[in-house]
């Protein structure tokens, strides 16, 4: 039987007390609260949004303390694209074994990534270890999704298009339309 953590989360938590106790984790931590992950996706300050928690600490039959579990967020981040504001979904699963020192981590079985513990002593950061499991899953270039970025479906081309003067209009860079192969039907600069 699994006891359960208020929705509150901790801001601080004893990994190898939770895994000894069988608790529950479940609740929100705000992304104010992951320095490192708000500049890795480049937000602005104040960035918006909370990360679902929900994660199981016990014991498994070798008797490795573990984390199991899941996050869930919607993250604030530029498209590599075209360079606009998205939203990027992660869902991130998670199998941690909690160890205290980086040699224990090699003697994990391979289900499990290792999390070592800061101090035995102290408590963990809550915050912390999940940023460390949501920095891992981000994408190397946030993109959005395939027929959603203004790049790849033409939305770019329309807002451009809609911007450019009707003909006829006067058209302040339209000399500068010879120096990179004359479309528009104007005479190019002359060259001295």
């Amino acid at each position: 039987m699994s006891n359960q953590m208020p929705h509150s989360l901790p801001e601080f938590v004893d990994p190898l007390r939770l895994a000894e106790t069988r608790q529950t984790l479940k609740g929100r931590v705000a992304v104010t609260a992951m320095p490192r992950l708000m500049a890795a996706l480049d937000m602005p300050s104040p960035a918006r949004g909370e990360v679902d928690v929900d994660l199981a600490f016990s014991v498994d039959g070798q008797g490795v303390r573990r984390v199991l579990g899941s996050l869930h967020a919607e993250l604030d981040a530029i498209c590599q694209r075209c360079l606009q504001p998205m939203i990027l979904p992660l869902h991130v699963n998670i199998a941690l074994g909690i160890v205290r020192a980086l040699d224990e981590a090699e003697q994990l079985p391979d289900e499990y990534e290792p999390l070592v513990l800061a101090s035995v002593t102290e408590g963990q950061s809550l915050a912390a270890i999940i940023e460390d499991e949501l920095l891992l899953a981000l994408p190397v270039a946030p993109l959005h999704e395939e027929g959603q970025c203004p790049v790849r479906s033409g939305a770019l081309d329309k807002v451009i298009a809609e911007d450019l003067p009707p003909e006829g209009k006067k058209r302040p860079f339209a000399v500068l339309a010879g120096a990179f192969g004359n479309k528009s039907g104007e005479k190019p600069l002359k060259q001295k």
